[in-house]
């Protein structure tokens, strides 16, 4: 990264990090409560293989603008997605997963994980309030949402089988509808959702973050009873 790149500090670490691994470094240092994962790079950037086995995300918001990427990676790393090749990514990705969940726990073994099940929308409000196809509307790229959300379906369905002790929080469940929008603050995208979602999630996360303190409590006094 250089200063001719013009990032944000943040748009710098995210970049960089990718590169390191230092979020797990992070972890071991702050011990969080709870670990969000969440899938939106997974399934809309795919990876690049830098080196032999060795693998970033091919973030085209971020990485692409950087020097390194257009001197020594664009079309020269390998490029692995769900759209170029699913059953190669989907074995690479469960790998990296067993991979990244085995270093979560030992870089902070009491941290709570919760998966955030995300959904690409269809559609959008523009500036009027009238729905329009976010696929096809020439302002993000175009994908098959169905798709996208099958391969996300997969993903999830992993994460939750490989550790019965995560949690999920998932507001799309009994179908619910939400939609993006146009004046979104991240942008219109397939996973940027209307502004109603953001205070349910928190509802969510609150309530887990409290069903699990009260289940604290609750087994520190009945081992103080039992002692």
């Amino acid at each position: 990264m250089v200063s001719a790149d013009n990032f944000s500090e943040y748009d710098e670490w995210c970049v960089r990090s990718d590169f390191t691994k230092e979020f797990f470094d992070h972890l071991a240092r702050l011990q969080p409560d709870t670990i969000i994962v969440d899938l939106f790079a997974d399934a809309h950037f795919g990876v690049l293989e830098i080196e032999p086995g060795e693998y970033v995300s091919n973030n085209r918001w971020k990485l692409w603008r950087t020097a390194y990427y257009k001197e020594a990676l664009k079309d020269k790393a390998a490029e692995l997605s769900i759209d170029k090749d699913r059953k190669q990514y989907m074995e690479l990705w469960k790998k990296s997963w067993d991979t990244v969940l085995e270093k979560l726990k030992k870089a902070s073994p009491k941290s709570k994980i919760i998966l955030h099940q995300i959904r690409n929308v269809k559609e959008y409000y523009n500036f009027d309030d009238n729905r329009f196809d976010i696929a096809t509307s020439g302002k993000v790229k175009n994908i098959n949402v169905d798709y996208y959300n099958e391969m996300l379906d997969e993903m999830h369905a992993y994460i939750r089988e490989s550790n019965q002790s995560i949690k999920v929080i998932d507001l799309f469940k009994k179908n619910r509808e939400f939609l993006s929008f146009d004046e979104h603050p991240w942008g219109l995208f397939y996973v940027h959702y209307t502004m109603d979602y953001y205070p349910l999630f928190m509802n969510r996360l609150s309530a887990i973050e409290k069903d699990n303190s009260w289940f604290r409590i609750f087994k520190k006094n009945k081992e103080r009873v039992s002692e």
